[in-house]
């Protein structure tokens, strides 16, 4: 112990002896309950002093808080100990955020400041994980993506998201900077976005098991481009002010669009495109003919199982073969392709047009 610390327990009266929880038993305890050392509103007096009785996470001053704790570093349950260099003085809310799990406490972690104070101990300086915000979620999850936790690896609980203690002390004030500077779009700022669904001109275009290839440019400071099932979003940046997008479909012709980014608050635009497919031949038979057993046969399942279930619950003469588990599949496929047909219509027989469409006007 140095001589600093040896002053301060002087100071406090405190007994270094109590820094080890198996130096006193039970009826010594400061609960009575096996776990606090006798000195330990000693031990939180001191901690408060040396943090000038302000949180150690969100910097709340100790006054205006109806709750405050000293919460162990390293729990006594992992084997922490009382020593002062283990302890930190929390708020309530905060405190609770260390310990989500346990309803006893007088905190709620849900009402704990989102981000740790500029000034906050590093080993307590985790970010709550937001909730009722997707777009706040996904730029605060994404952090995750770009740190380890490291100093503050004991505060990480379920109600926390994994970073470094210097990174979610910036996210308070550099969140979007932090994000762009490697390659993310903010969701929590303005940005645009340009969504590209494909739209299939007839039977094999929609079977093809070939992918569309995109690409995008934009001439702002990063763009990300995220796939769904009928094409693709492409996010930019607030600064981007072009966007340009290059389409070859499966029979390898090509479609560009230059758009215009000139929303305030950011654009919202949709470009929808019409894919064709190779003519059918020998060479192209094979692929059609596995492209045809996902489309009809895989996603049908995908789709029919909840409901071909409830229904063979409900009505189990329905099922083909006796019940067995090759008549329910063949009729879980069934009532797929029965809920898909509207859809399988429509893009098989449609003559869809190119057209670009501004979702905000819409």
């Amino acid at each position: 112990m140095s001589n600093q610390s040896k002053q301060v327990y002087r100071k406090h009266g405190i007994d270094p002896n109590y820094d080890s929880q198996h130096t006193y038993g039970k009826r010594e305890s400061y609960y009575d309950d096996g776990r606090y050392p006798p000195d330990w509103a000693q031990r939180r007096e001191a901690v408060w002093e040396r943090q000038r009785y302000r949180c150690g996470r969100c910097g709340v001053y100790k006054g205006d808080v109806s709750v405050s704790e000293v919460h162990h570093i390293v729990h006594l349950s992992n084997g922490g100990s009382n020593a002062l260099e283990n302890l930190v003085g929390l708020c309530g809310d905060c405190h609770a955020l260390m310990h989500p799990d346990n309803d006893s406490l007088r905190g709620n972690p849900w009402r704990a400041e989102l981000f740790p104070g500029e000034s906050a101990d590093e080993r307590v300086a985790v970010i709550r994980t937001p909730q009722g915000n997707e777009e706040l979620e996904l730029d605060i999850t994404r952090l995750s993506q770009l740190s380890s936790p490291d100093e503050n690896d004991d505060a990480v609980t379920s109600a926390t998201v994994p970073t470094s203690a210097a990174l979610a002390k910036r996210a308070k004030t550099e969140l979007p900077r932090i994000l762009l500077d490697n390659g993310f779009v903010p969701r929590t700022t303005p940005y645009h976005r340009v969504s590209v669904r494909t739209r299939p001109t007839g039977l094999l275009a929609a079977i093809t098991p070939r992918d569309i290839e995109l690409t995008a440019r934009g001439d702002g400071e990063t763009l990300e481009v995220e796939e769904c099932d009928d094409g693709a979003d492409v996010y930019h940046a607030a600064d981007t002010t072009v966007s340009e997008i290059e389409l070859e479909d499966p029979s390898g012709e090509t479609r560009s669009h230059r758009l215009e980014l000139n929303h305030g608050e950011g654009a919202r635009l949709r470009v929808e495109s019409p894919v064709s497919a190779p003519p059918l031949s020998t060479t192209t038979a094979p692929e059609y003919t596995l492209g045809a057993l996902h489309y009809f046969g895989w996603n049908s399942l995908k789709i029919g199982l909840i409901p071909g279930l409830l229904l063979a619950f409900v009505f189990p003469s329905v099922v083909p073969a006796g019940g067995s588990l090759a008549g329910l599949v063949a009729f879980i496929l069934l009532v797929g392709l029965l809920v898909r047909s509207p859809g399988i219509y429509r893009e098989v027989s449609g003559s869809p047009s190119e057209r670009i469409v501004d979702d905000r006007r819409e």
